[in-house]
């Protein structure tokens, strides 16, 4: 009985998670089909070139590997506050240069496609480090899982870049002699997460314990700048007076441009005065209207979901149980509303 290649485990294992978000649809699943996607295709023609080394799947297998990595940037860099131009620069100058050298330089693809994909990983990194607040124009519903997605996928990049390394390595002391295991050995280290993010579920309500709390600054160990709490007053007063945290759509983006003040500026006054990022610091006054709404309507929990803002169940459950410390029905019934309750979230 033949035996199947690694990399085609690894490759169903892909399209089944592919096939996973385009049906169930999560936050951001438009960039993270995209990423899966490209990585999908790569895994098929290293497998195929592994198999058959015919010259046309080496080549198509470098220009599959050089434009992974930009194309991992640039899903999450469109939704972050950098410039257009530097976006398509970032995005199209190194990759430009290592199909270059690729092409006027072969011995050179190994080094340049490590340096490209540890490059991209560690600004990817970087990027999900600062927060969900550096993804401005993401919805801020999304804005955290999209951060969380972006750090995956600098790991998954720097992961493959020193997959590189090490087989490159092999080939120039070992004469290539351990390239087909290193080979086997990354896609085998890959097969659980990918086996994890197939298998994991968003949709279950979380306990109080469960979900880390998220405390104020305290006043007394920190010195807080007055115009920083004066400024997040004035931000928390235009938010209620004009209820733009009903918005779904709302983005970190929209309301520097609507307050005609910077986005970095609100970031930095919410993460100092409140102790959250903006995502949070919203998501708190939609739940205190969804609190509202549970205790003096009738309205389905789904409907005030949507009322105050929520797109999804799972960050609205979320949410709710880390500022309330219950699920949305069970705050209801402990207050005593004789409302049905359609369904259960």
């Amino acid at each position: 009985m033949p035996a199947i290649p690694v990399p085609f485990y690894t490759l169903s294992l892909l399209l089944m998670l592919l096939a996973k978000v385009w049906l169930q649809r999560p936050a951001g699943y438009r960039t993270l089909a995209t990423f899966i996607t490209g990585c999908a295709l790569l895994v098929l023609v290293t497998a195929l070139r592994w198999q058959f080394d015919a010259l046309v799947l080496r080549q198509l297998q470098s220009i599959l590997a050089i434009a992974l990595p930009p194309l991992a940037w640039r899903c999450f860099a469109s939704v972050t506050g950098r410039s257009r131009i530097a976006k398509r620069i970032a995005s199209l100058l190194p990759p430009a240069i290592a199909l270059a050298l690729n092409l006027i330089a072969p011995m050179t693809t190994d080094i340049v496609l490590m340096l490209l994909y540890i490059g991209y990983g560690g600004a990817l990194i970087g990027t999900a480090y600062r927060g969900a607040d550096a993804f401005v124009l993401t919805r801020l519903t999304d804005a955290r899982n999209t951060s969380v997605m972006a750090f995956l996928a600098g790991v998954f990049l720097c992961f493959s870049g020193l997959t590189d390394l090490a087989i490159t390595l092999d080939y120039a002391w070992y004469d290539g002699l351990q390239a087909a295991r290193l080979v086997a050995l990354s896609q085998a280290i890959l097969l659980p997460f990918i086996c994890l993010a197939i298998l994991y579920s968003g949709k279950k309500i979380p306990t109080a314990e469960e979900i880390p709390q998220i405390s104020p600054a305290d006043e007394q160990s920190v010195e807080l700048d007055s115009d920083l709490v004066a400024l997040c007053e004035k931000l928390e007063t235009r938010l209620t007076e004009q209820q733009l945290f009903l918005n779904s759509d709302l983005t970190l983006d929209l309301l520097a441009r609507k307050w005609v003040i910077p986005a970095r500026q609100i970031s930095r006054a919410v993460n100092a005065v409140r102790g959250c990022n903006v995502s949070q610091w919203i998501n708190g006054f939609r739940i205190h209207y969804a609190q509202h709404l549970l205790l003096t309507t009738d309205a389905p929990v789904t409907s005030i979901m949507l009322d105050a803002g929520f797109a999804t169940k799972s960050n609205f459950n979320r949410e709710f149980v880390r500022i309330s410390g219950v699920s949305p029905t069970a705050f209801r019934r402990s207050a005593g509303n004789p409302a049905p309750v359609a369904e259960k979230l």
